[in-house]
């Protein structure tokens, strides 16, 4: 087993039990090559792009446009958000941004997010999500893909309620939220132990991260279902992907690969401040709570059935030159997690032991 660092990567390294990585890392630029078509699925992946046109950052639908362009020139398979995509489907803008995505020379698929239906029905943002419900695998390339909804809040023990026309807004102090109820974690149990493909799973809130700060709360539940898998067939569960909280963190745990996608956009911070010039912030409502990216960011992932794990990351400036120090918001998140307008790259290739 060996693993080559860079150290500006931002990468931790958890117990890699029976599995082993070699790896190389750059935090910046990546290093371009051609991967072979032949056993290979290559996915642009992007989180929290948060279009609500006269509120946030870069509300104009030239981020999507460059993320798809950048998908299609780097000859994708497939594009996936991780969540908080728009937050009303069923206003104008919206419902044109959706369409442009839904309707993409290349496959797109949605996973939900906790602002996805803000100010929209949930049912009404699956319709235009083209979604029966909120979680879902698909068998893609060799790979299967499933997705997890943990947009659930609990206001007394066992009683789950899905998020819905911003309701976990209005929830009571002793309620908790981001779960993933007991009829999801039958059905994730289902489709992953014994699964014939590697499995990737997609999540807006974190599986990874401490049960805090809007996290998955029974996360604990989940990966014990990976371990089950794991144990079972090596290798099965390899990559866990999630948005939310806009940040860039690469980590391995328990022989899965843990990718904390950035925003595409921005970084929020409940304090405020008025840096960008008085114009933008008078026709962007909620500009004051963001710290942002002059262009939009996203990453090729470049899987392989044999372990290969490739993340082709990008990296932007400052929105009008403003840095999270500048506006009085902190450069780390609350897991020590740098805030900074990056996608790192990597490139794994783990190998697992089948006794």
């Amino acid at each position: 087993m060996s693993a080559v660092l860079n150290r500006r990567s931002f990468i931790s390294a958890g117990a890699l039990g029976v599995a082993g990585v070699s790896m190389s890392m750059d935090a910046a630029e990546p290093k371009r090559r051609t991967a072979t078509r032949g056993g290979v699925l290559k996915v642009c992946v992007f989180a929290d792009i948060h279009y609500q046109p006269g509120v946030y950052t870069n509300d104009t639908p030239e981020f999507l446009e460059k993320i798809l362009a950048r998908a299609e020139r780097e000859r994708c398979d497939m594009v996936i958000h991780l969540g908080d995509f728009v937050h009303n489907v069923l206003k104008a803008p919206e419902k044109a941004y959706v369409k442009m995505y839904n309707e993409f020379r290349i496959p797109t698929y949605h996973v939900l997010g906790n602002h996805d239906q803000d100010d929209a029905p949930h049912r009404a943002t699956l319709d235009a999500y083209r979604l029966d419900r909120g979680y879902y695998s698909f068998d893609r390339g060799g790979f299967r893909f499933v997705v997890l909804d943990p947009n659930y809040y609990c206001e007394e023990p066992g009683r789950y309620i899905h998020f819905d026309h911003g309701n976990y807004h209005r929830r009571s102090k002793k309620a908790t939220v981001n779960y993933v109820p007991p009829d999801q974690l039958e059905w994730l149990r289902s489709v992953v132990v014994g699964s014939p493909d590697p499995c990737v799973i997609l999540s807006h809130q974190s599986l990874e991260r401490p049960p805090n700060g809007g996290n998955v709360l029974n996360k604990d539940d989940v990966q014990a279902i990976f371990a089950e898998a794991n144990a079972k067939r090596p290798g099965t569960v390899r990559l866990v992907m999630n948005g939310h909280l806009h940040a860039d963190n690469l980590r391995i745990m328990d022989d899965i690969v843990w990718w904390d996608v950035n925003s595409a956009n921005n970084d929020w911070n409940s304090r405020r401040h008025y840096k960008f010039p008085p114009e933008y912030h008078k026709s962007h409502d909620r500009a004051c709570h963001n710290v942002a990216w002059k262009e939009p960011l996203s990453g090729i992932l470049t899987l392989s059935r044999d372990g290969g794990i490739r993340i082709d990351g990008a990296k932007s400036d400052w929105l009008f030159g403003v840095t999270p120090k500048m506006a009085g918001f902190p450069e780390f998140d609350s897991n020590g997690r740098y805030k900074r307008p990056v996608i790192q790259s990597a490139d794994f290739k783990m190998t697992y032991r089948r006794d």
